[in-house]
């Protein structure tokens, strides 16, 4: 039996955490000297990683040893739980790279929750589109997204969608919805009655919210001022102060209040050195200071985010308190999820033990109760 002594992430109160694998049996405060302590907060869950530490999940299929890789550098980032997320791509190749991915996610889940699909129903003009090749991008088709969800093993939690991009928008988020897949919109220009009937339908987050829009937009009829007005439980942000600047950033998490959820949008240039990498077809070029864009385009395309580093440059940009930020990034995406993810007893036992001084860094992350990274005693 393993019991570990911390501080709780929000209260700061200390805990003695005993962990009755894959679960927490009991959690109770106990009298100590917290200088010394480490941090205890949920592992982080990323809705949007497109790769990581050289792996690229949109390209050819990537072989078990890539897979085992990828997943283990999320867990070296502080991320429990995951959604490999693939972009839009020509549509016969998806019969190769979906079920290549969900074997390896059957036989060697690790902290992977399933896929997100995001895409190919997106809007396909310039700016809605962003990097996602517009050639690609298909009208919504509920049997096909049907045919997705067999190839994925039914591991297909998420899908980001532009519900007023065609005729049966409406039709593909209700049928995903009714397949159990939570249904995002992004990459889209849904305003008014058709984005409250793609809520009405299901839909429930915005992706990647402020981005996959046109840079010049109508004042006050856009998409962005539309879905931070609207009835939407929640959407999700890249907190690296280059897909949202600075006060954007600010204006935009300050409305979302409690709806706020944070992702990396993590491409295989995440963890990396400034060079060149691989986004599916596109070639990446990655400057000093970590903006991925589109060599042929210029365009921004997902980020070099690590989960832990999001989270606190999150707090940095915010001027908020680091424990929100974490919050936003892990039992609040769980929740979306319908994932039980918190200091809670008899709930799963994935958690980070962390300092903040002098400098953030993580000391270990435990999966289902088991440490998998971290050498350092948490008493």
């Amino acid at each position: 039996m393993v019991v570990v002594e911390a501080r709780h992430y929000r209260t700061g109160e200390t805990l003695a955490v005993e962990l009755e694998p894959p679960f927490y049996r009991r959690i109770e405060p106990v009298r100590r000297e917290r200088g010394s302590l480490p941090w205890i907060a949920p592992g982080l869950v990323d809705l949007q990683v497109n790769g990581l530490g050289g792996v690229d999940l949109n390209g050819s299929p990537i072989g078990r040893d890539e897979w085992k890789r990828l997943c283990r550098s999320l867990l070296a980032h502080g991320c429990t739980h995951f959604l490999a997320t693939v972009i839009t791509r020509p549509e016969d190749s998806y019969r190769e790279l979906l079920p290549a991915l969900q074997e390896h996610w059957a036989e060697e889940p690790i902290n992977c929750l399933g896929f997100h699909l995001e895409g190919p129903f997106l809007r396909p003009e310039e700016g809605y589109a962003g990097v996602h090749n517009p050639k690609w991008i298909l009208p919504a088709d509920p049997a096909w997204l049907a045919w997705a969800q067999k190839a994925c093993g039914g591991g297909c939690r998420m899908m980001t969608v532009a519900p007023e991009a065609s005729e049966r928008g409406l039709d593909l988020v209700r049928a995903a919805v009714d397949s159990g897949i939570r249904v995002a919109i992004g990459h889209s220009g849904a305003m008014g009655n058709r984005l409250a009937q793609a809520i009405e339908a299901g839909a429930s987050l915005w992706t990647h919210l402020g981005n996959g829009l046109p840079h010049l937009l109508p004042k006050w009829e856009n998409p962005l001022v539309h879905a931070l007005g609207s009835d939407l439980p929640y959407a999700s942000v890249i907190p690296d102060g280059i897909h949202l600047p600075p006060h954007a950033l600010r204006a935009v998490a300050r409305s979302l209040g409690d709806r706020l959820i944070l992702i990396t949008d993590a491409i295989a240039a995440a963890g990396m050195r400034p060079g060149s990498y691989r986004l599916g077809d596109r070639k990446i070029d990655v400057d000093e200071a970590g903006r991925a864009v589109d060599a042929a385009s210029g365009r921004l395309a997902g980020s070099t985010l690590t989960p832990f580093a999001a989270v606190f440059r999150a707090a940095a940009l915010l001027g908020r308190p680091w424990g929100e930020c974490w919050e936003a990034f892990s039992v609040r995406p769980a929740h979306w999820l319908s994932l039980r993810h918190g200091l809670e007893e008899g709930a799963e036992a994935s958690f980070c033990l962390l300092a903040d001084e002098p400098e953030p860094r993580l000391l270990a992350t435990f999966l289902r109760g088991e440490r998998r990274l971290g050498s350092e005693d948490p008493k």
